[in-house]
């Protein structure tokens, strides 16, 4: 497969603490990366140089043959990066006027009223409701759902990405990524180990979060 996306030789320091150290990986058109790592170790950061809302100290991203900054220009991405993604004062129903595939997932009242997760879910409807996107970008997007929820969430990115579009998603939630995911990159100590389902599965051939979890340890055990 041909990458969508291409990060290469990210590096970020915030004062003398270096979160990122030269990060690569790609995801390609067609494929859901899970990011996993432990709070703290960068994924947030890395998320959000990959959209374009920060700046590396060093490295680069490409989306298709452009520079992230350029491409955002004419290449749809989806980025969700938790609850406040709705405006808090705006009305439930006055956003589904706006969004009209957010669905009816929440009553007619002041986002800043609904419950934590009826906020998350409504963000994430909103996100999924965008046309035509070519990378959709997630972080800790299944924390406060409810099962149901969860499972569209789910659903929801499996036919995005069978659609075409890449998706890289963050996430603790190890057994929901082991249900979406192709590929995984574990982030720890400011870098970055790609395996695939292959290298983490389990001898009975499923991706378990407790196969993901022990893939972890051993890249950790590694360096």
């Amino acid at each position: 497969m041909t990458p969508l996306l291409t990060i290469h030789n990210l590096e970020k320091k915030y004062g003398r603490r270096r979160v990122l150290r030269d990060v690569s990986f790609t995801v390609s058109s067609g494929e859901a990366v899970g990011l996993i790592g432990p709070n703290g170790a960068g994924k947030t950061t890395l998320l959000r140089i990959v959209v374009g809302l920060q700046a590396a100290d060093a490295g680069v991203v490409h989306l298709g043959s452009a520079e992230i900054r350029d491409a955002l220009r004419h290449v749809r991405v989806g980025y969700f990066a938790g609850e406040p993604t709705v405006p808090a004062s705006v009305r439930s129903r006055n956003w589904r006027s706006l969004f009209h595939d957010v669905g009816r997932c929440c009553e007619n009242r002041p986002v800043r009223d609904l419950s934590r997760g009826t906020r998350q879910l409504l963000g994430l409807r909103t996100v999924f409701g965008l046309p035509a996107l070519r990378l959709i970008v997630l972080d800790e997007p299944w924390e406060g759902l409810d099962p149901d929820a969860a499972r569209w969430l789910s659903e929801a990115i499996r036919a995005r990405r069978h659609a075409g579009a890449a998706v890289l998603v963050s996430s603790h939630r190890l057994h929901d990524l082991a249900g979406t995911c192709e590929r995984f990159a574990f982030l720890d100590h400011g870098r970055v180990s790609v395996l695939t389902a292959r290298d983490v599965r389990e001898s009975g051939g499923a991706v378990t979060g407790d196969s993901l979890l022990g893939a972890f340890d051993l890249v950790r055990g590694g360096r």
